[in-house]
């Protein structure tokens, strides 16, 4: 079941055959997309941040959305959406 190793490291479209179809125009945060493919929030941020660097998606970066503030849990939260092709 966990193939993810050294076949997530050899066959990186994998990752964006998964990925890119979830994403879309509209800003999702990195734990609702681990969440819809049932993946470690982690290794999601991970291939993001590939992805991000092969101009396939763009960052920002928001307040946390949680209302309270739990200790450990981060202020801020990054959220990901495709690059919109066709821009100037």
């Amino acid at each position: 079941m966990s193939d993810s190793g050294a076949a997530g490291e050899a066959g990186g479209s994998s990752w964006d055959d998964r990925l890119l179809p979830l994403l879309t125009d509209d800003w999702q945060s990195a734990d609702v997309l681990a969440a819809r493919l049932n993946a470690n929030h982690f290794t999601v941020l991970a291939r993001l941040k590939d992805m991000m660097r092969r101009n396939l998606v763009e960052r920002r970066i928001v307040p946390n959305a949680a209302g309270k503030k739990h200790a450990g849990r981060p202020l801020q939260q990054a959220e990901f959406r495709r690059v919109k092709l066709g821009r100037s």
